[in-house]
């Protein structure tokens, strides 16, 4: 999959153009995400043509100042504009024009009907989005052009709302909101503004959607480095293994009904890696919405899956795929659309393994209350019963090549099953050959193995860690020299479903300091870097692939 980096601080657009690019495979990543060097200038001024050319030329010189340019000719960014042109109010320029984010700042409904009524009610008008992306000079050799970048536009037509309309916050797609000229744009065959249209409306008269199509087919066309996404599964998760027997296990049901505690022994027995898919989940929500976000996972949960079931199935898929380990267990997915997408992202040349655990909702709720976690009480955990019914979890159960196990005896009773149910395929992860098979696929870039390594060591502790705190403790931990800095740029660049995180609190009040400690995902991650064997690198290195990531040093193991 070919990657791409969006120059914005706005993450609502950023989620924008994450969503497009998945469509066609394209990974869309932040700036931000890549180096601290996000911001560029973007002048105030309304000549377009000038404004993109200044712009593109503050993007360059804040993407030259990251570590490694001067030797890349192969990576690219784009940066995107949105203008609007209301035909009532634009006689001698374009009003708003490419300064409608500052317009809209200004402008009430109210305001803007009185203008359009005495003007004749002419409510038609244009948006536009120009995307100016990045030329390496490698990309402009096979385009044939001496151009730094290209500049692509895409439109839709319309009119604006003869009304105010109350726009609901959209929890998954975040740019349908109720903040920008979307609140009042309908187009063209609409049934309302696009902020109140469900995702494929609004996807026919989606501006930037028809920008970016012009660029990706520039990259499937003329410099052809996209895969053919079109047929299911043309992406499809390798992973070696046995291919008589499952490579991974997916384990699905109710609130404690034992999903956890089954994958975590099969984590600590079989060396299996235990993904989260909640942890996953996190991650999606936190890409939209923030750490500090005004709305619930649980209601984002539920809407994402409504809306994009594949919102996590298929980013566990590309996380496998990336890992290479061998095999897995998986834990979280919620709805029956979840699995299937996930079957299909793997193929049909992995083995998959599904299993269903339930229990009584009795005794599903004894166990809620002994752990203790979230301030659950029996009102709240019906609630979250009920939400998840609502999501599709008992539909699983239904599926034909489920394993339905019950769980309502002691865990020898559990464990014994599931060894009985799956004992030749977990015979394959008991030998010692097919175990340094999976150490040695390990691939993980240097600085997130020691952070990991170190959250792992620190966790039973039960300590929640700031940055200073994660790279002081990396330091005396491995002997290192890691900045402080170094480690804040990790966790700023991107969310990652390796952590948790939370404010931390002084004197009861919340601080805007964050804190993390490992997920569910991290700690099995953690547990497999600190098994691998001593990887050196070579001096001589093949130029691939592989150059993504990086080879560990070999470090002490951690103290306990």
């Amino acid at each position: 999959m070919i990657e791409v980096v969006f120059f914005s601080t706005n993450r609502s657009k950023l989620a924008h153009f994450r969503y497009l690019g998945e469509k066609v495979g394209v990974r869309v990543k932040g700036f931000h995400e890549t180096t601290y060097y996000a911001s560029y200038n973007e002048p105030k001024i309304d000549d377009r043509s000038e404004l993109l050319k200044l712009s593109y030329e503050s993007a360059l010189e804040q993407w030259l100042k990251r570590q490694g340019a001067n030797a890349d000719d192969h990576s690219t960014f784009f940066f995107e504009d949105t203008s609007v042109v209301i035909e009532a109010l634009s006689k001698d320029t374009e009003v708003p024009g490419v300064n409608v984010k500052y317009w809209m700042r200004d402008m009430t409904f109210e305001k803007l009907d009185t203008l359009l009524k005495r003007a004749g009610n002419n409510r038609k008008v244009i948006v536009r989005s120009d995307i100016v992306m990045h030329l390496p000079q490698r990309w402009r050799t096979l385009l044939n052009t001496t151009d730094r970048y290209l500049s692509v536009v895409g439109e839709s037509h319309g009119v604006i709302a003869d009304c105010e309309r109350k726009i609901q916050p959209n929890l998954v797609y975040p740019w349908l909101d109720d903040k920008t000229f979307n609140k009042w744009f309908v187009p063209v065959g609409a049934s309302g503004p696009i902020s109140m249209l469900d995702i494929k409306e609004a996807d026919l008269s989606d501006f930037r959607a028809r920008a970016f199509e012009k660029i990706t087919s520039v990259l499937h066309g003329k410099l052809s480095f996209l895969a053919n996404r079109d047929e299911p599964g043309a992406d499809q998760l390798q992973i070696p293994g046995i291919a008589t027997y499952p490579s991974i296990f997916v384990i699905c049901g109710p609130s404690c009904a034992g999903k956890s505690t089954t994958a975590n022994w099969m984590r600590d027995k079989y060396e299996l890696l235990h993904i989260e898919a909640s942890d996953f989940m996190y991650k999606a929500f936190w890409e939209r919405h923030g750490p500090n976000p005004g709305v619930s996972i649980g209601n984002f949960a539920e809407a994402a899956l409504q809306t994009q079931p594949g919102i996590v199935a298929q980013p566990i898929a590309h996380f496998l795929r990336e890992i290479g380990t061998s095999g897995a267990v998986i834990t979280g997915f919620r709805s029956t659309k979840e699995v299937e997408i996930f079957q299909q992202e793997v193929g049909s040349d992995i083995e998959l393994a599904l299993m269903y655990l339930d229990a009584s909702a009795p005794i599903r709720l004894k166990r809620a209350l002994e752990r203790g976690r979230d301030g659950v009480t029996p009102e709240k955990f019906v609630k979250r019963d009920e939400q998840e019914v609502r999501m599709g979890v008992s539909g699983i159960a239904e599926l034909p090549n489920v394993e339905r196990q019950n769980n309502e005896g002691s865990l020898r009773e559990l464990y014994a099953a599931v060894r009985t149910r799956y004992r030749e395929a977990l015979r394959v992860y008991t030998s010692d050959k097919e175990r340094r098979t999976q150490r040695q696929q390990l691939q993980r870039d240097q600085l997130e193995g020691l952070i990991l390594r170190t959250l792992l060591a620190e966790r039973p502790m039960e300590k929640w860690l700031t940055t200073t705190e994660i790279a002081a403790a990396l330091n005396r931990r491995f002997n290192e020299v890691k900045s402080k800095n170094n480690v804040s740029r990790y966790f700023n660049q991107e969310f990652h479903p390796y952590y948790e995180l939370r404010f931390r609190e002084r004197d009861g009040k919340r601080t805007g300091v964050l804190e993390y400690r490992l997920s569910a995902t991290g700690i099995s991650r953690a547990m497999q870097m600190h098994a691998a064997p001593e990887v050196r690198q070579s001096r001589i290195r093949r130029v691939g692939r592989s150059e993504n990531t990086q080879l560990v040093l070999a470090l002490p193991p951690p103290e306990v």
